[in-house]
This record gives structure tokens, sequence and C-alpha cells, in this order.
């Protein structure tokens, strides 16, 4: 029985253009994804319900669940179960969510960040100053909701540590994408996907944020620091043991997706004049997807 892969969305890892390229690895079972969008409590328990036992009392069989989720969904999984994530560096990483919440408008354009504050003045939205405090660590730590800003503890980073090496058969880098991808082949049978990253916040946002608040950050964070050079020291580890032919595989791979890309970018100017042809009056649509194809 092939366990059910159990993919661990943390914001502002790439998740999205890796959700779309896991879409297609499962096409041969039923998925489930999570639609949680900003993950709260109200959320998390709408996904609990959904997990409980149907009419007849036989959980459903899925072979992947995907989403933004916390730990612990495994054990609402019938049968054996196996999570997959990617982490990125807790500035970069935090830097991007919050940019992405200032361009939805969830956090007002003239909101500024004040370290000498209890709450650091984060805006009333829960998902920020969770998100701020070491969000990683408090995600694969399975830590409580209501656990205080600037809580996060030791306990909660050796909690993390030990939940990625019992339960987790694959933990890839953001920064590491594409060698991301190659290792998950290797580990977990994955097929080749193209893909064309779209509504991707700009790598140089952290470096709107003042030095000092930079900082401060890094220094809120510092769990999450930890956490990511522990998972780094395993992709690595993992990385070597496959030698030369992951790296050779790698460079083929972008080669490839070069090409993917470049078709991509071309066929779009002919696919908007087909679709304004075929409705002149309709307002051109904002991408906020990814594309992906298949060698």
């Amino acid at each position: 029985m092939s366990p059910c892969d159990i993919i661990f969305h943390l914001p502002k890892t790439g998740g999205q253009t890796f959700h779309n390229i896991a879409t297609n690895q499962y096409r041969d079972g039923i998925v489930l994804d999570t639609h949680c969008g900003l993950l709260c409590p109200e959320s998390w328990q709408r996904l609990m319900d959904r997990l409980s036992p149907g009419p007849e009392g036989e959980p459903v069989a899925y072979r992947a669940i995907m989403g933004h989720m916390r730990f612990g969904l495994h054990e609402k999984v019938s049968g054996p179960a196996r999570y997959l994530t990617m982490l990125r560096d807790p500035v970069k990483r935090f830097a991007s969510y919050y940019y992405m919440l200032r361009r939805m408008g969830t956090i007002p354009a003239e909101h500024r960040f004040d370290p000498g504050r209890p709450d650091w003045n984060c805006p009333a939205h829960e998902t920020v100053s969770r998100e701020l405090d070491n969000g990683q660590t408090r995600a694969l730590a399975g830590a409580d909701w209501d656990l205080p800003f600037g809580a996060c503890s030791e306990k909660h980073l050796q909690q993390a540590k030990t939940n990625l090496d019992r339960y987790f058969a694959f933990v890839g880098l953001t920064e590491h994408f594409d060698l991301s991808l190659m290792l998950l082949r290797r580990i977990c049978g994955w097929r080749w996907r193209f893909y064309v990253p779209k509504n991707i916040t700009p790598c140089c946002l952290d470096y709107r944020l003042p030095r000092e608040i930079r900082d401060e950050i890094a220094r809120l964070n510092r769990f999450d620091h930890q956490l990511y050079a522990y998972a780094q020291k395993r992709f690595f580890k993992q990385v070597e043991q496959y030698g030369i032919s992951l790296r050779l595989e790698k460079a083929a791979y972008q080669a490839c997706n070069v090409v993917h890309q470049s078709i991509h970018h071309l066929r779009q100017p002919i696919k908007r004049l087909r679709k304004r042809s075929r409705n002149p009056e309709a307002k051109p649509a904002e991408s906020c997807g990814y594309s992906t194809s298949s060698s």
C-alpha cells in the first residue's frame, strides 16, 4: 500500500509552484487540497472535519493531501503517511509573506514594525504575528494555536527537528528549488514536471525593510535559523549520497525548463489574442498560477 503523501506547504517557500507540480504526480489516486488559505484555527478545524470518516464510517484512502497545514495531519490519515515540505531562509520568507499581505490589502501600506513594543506593532491579522515569530518552527513542531508572540522556545525547536527526522521523507530548500525537485524524484519517484513561476514576490523585498528591522527579525527568528541550518545539513547530505549524477540531472532539467518557459512566453500573446477574439468585451485576467508540463 502506497503511503499518503502529505505535502506540507509553509507560506512563501515556493509552495504554489510545488503544489502545481505535485498535483500532476497523483493522477492515479484521490487528492485532497486543504484550501485553508491563511491558516487559522477555524480553517484548520474545517479541514479536520473533512478528514473525519464518511457516512459509512470508512475513512477516505487519500493518495496525497496538500496545502497549508500544521503538523499532526498524519494522525487523521488511514494507513501509512509521510510528509514532504520545503523550507526557506527565515528573514527572506517573512519579508515575502509580509509584502504579499501588503499587496493583498490585508496589511495597510502605511504599517511599520516597532520592535520596542511587546507585539512589534503587528497588524491585527493573527497569522502575521505567528509567522513573524519563528513561523516554520511553530508549524513543524505542531505548536498550540494560542502560543503567545515571542513564546517560541528551544522546546519547540527540538520538537520540530524530531518531527523532521521521524515523519518527513523529504525536506527541500526554496533557495535550491530545482535541485530539490531532482532529489524528490530520487526519494519519492516523482516525474519531471516543467514550470513557469508567476506572481512571485521579488527576492529583493527583504531589503525594503530597514536594516535594523531585518536584524531584529533575524534575532527573533533564531529558532527558525537553527531549524533551517539543520534542514540544510540534511538536504546536502542526501544530495551527496546520489553523487554527480543528481547534479547532472539538475543541469539537464534546467536546460529543458528554460526551453519550456521560452515556449510558454511565446505562446501567451497568441492565447490572449484568441481569447480576445472570442470575447472582445472581456477584461484581461490577471494570472496568478503556474504552468507545468511533463517531459
